[in-house]
């Protein structure tokens, strides 16, 4: 009876090891799980405040905040609990007065979360363009045109900017609520706008307050190139957007190449490109953006510029060249040279 017990106790002991390792790896997983969906949260609060960081065109600043968020919630998850309940009550009251505040609500929280997730999927192109840096042709002329203090441009430019987009300009969702009015403005004008050729062999440069009135006659605006970038600079600038023309020359499939302008609009940096581009693909143009590329332009300084030609239906269409022969920014100082 001794000698039975005896053989079987090992046994019993053997499986009862087994049984205790099984559970403490799944302990383990679960603890790993339940720090990963708590870390998620924090991270995207605190990425908010860190900036952009690259190694040549690798951006590692997602990597180095999501680390240090995940191994200390992990640690204080496993080591202290007591102290991770009073760290996530200390966190849902800091989120309930940013709340109240109109700071920061779980309404952002969720917006930024699903911008993080899709930008982990998704991202824009950035274009190496061939700088020549020569003087803008015509460009007094131009900057003549631009009359964005006329009241009949700047009155319009109100209208338009809040034609669409309103629920997230109000909410602070996103970039600046100048971009995402600039994003309305687009949206009116290139969807409205009809090509006309200038006279023969002249450049005719419509002033914005002269183009603005087409649309009371039949909905429609009318011009080139010239005039429509000078409209669109004139309406970003009216509410209070930064904005830019750029000459470029395209190539014709006959092997010639032509004139053409186009503006681009400033967004902020990269990490507002992430939620403009979420918002451009997923929320304000995704019937026309639909597996198609955002295309920016970036300055050495972190300036994150977004195409606003007319050649697609969306902000961050494809550029018709890689060739910038000149710019000019619009803004109160240029124009009283």
């Amino acid at each position: 009876m001794d000698q039975t017990e005896s053989t079987e106790a090992p046994g019993r002991k053997r499986g009862a090891s087994k049984k205790s390792s099984g559970n403490s790896i799944l302990t383990w997983i679960i603890i790993g799980v339940i720090s990963f969906v708590l870390a998620m949260p924090a991270f995207v609060i605190l990425y908010q405040y860190v900036p952009p960081v690259s190694i040549g065109s690798f951006r590692i600043d997602k990597i180095i905040t999501f680390i240090p968020v995940y191994l200390f919630i992990f640690y204080i998850v496993v080591k202290f609990r007591v102290l991770f309940y009073v760290i996530m009550a200390g966190g849902l009251v800091w989120l309930t007065i940013e709340s109240v505040n109109e700071r920061y609500s779980i309404k952002n929280l969720y917006f930024d979360y699903q911008t993080m997730m899709y930008s982990l999927n998704n991202g824009a192109v950035k274009i190496q363009f061939l700088e020549e840096n020569k003087k803008f042709t015509n460009e007094d002329r131009i900057r003549l045109a631009i009359d964005y203090n006329d009241p009949v441009v700047r009155n319009y430019a109100v209208q338009i900017a809040t034609a669409h987009f309103s629920e997230y300009a109000d909410s602070k969702l996103g970039p600046d609520r100048k971009v995402i009015q600039g994003f309305s403005v687009f949206k009116e004008l290139r969807h409205r706008w009809v090509y006309v050729h200038d006279p023969q062999f002249e450049d005719y440069y419509a002033k914005a307050s002269e183009t603005v009135k087409h649309v009371k006659e039949d909905g429609k605006f009318k011009g080139d190139c010239d005039d429509y970038s000078i409209l669109m600079a004139a309406c970003i600038k009216a509410i209070g957007g930064q904005v830019r023309l750029v000459r470029t020359k395209v190539e014709q499939p006959d092997g010639t190449t032509i004139g053409h302008i186009y503006p681009e609009v400033y967004i902020g940096d990269v990490k507002d490109l992430e939620s403009a581009t979420y918002l451009i693909q997923e929320k304000f143009f995704e019937k026309w953006s639909s597996n198609k590329e955002i295309y920016y332009y970036l300055e050495e300084n972190g300036d994150v510029w977004l195409n606003f030609d007319y050649n697609d239906n969306y902000p961050g269409g494809r550029y018709q060249s890689d060739v910038r022969t000149s710019v000019i920014k619009i803004n109160d100082k240029e124009n009283k040279k």
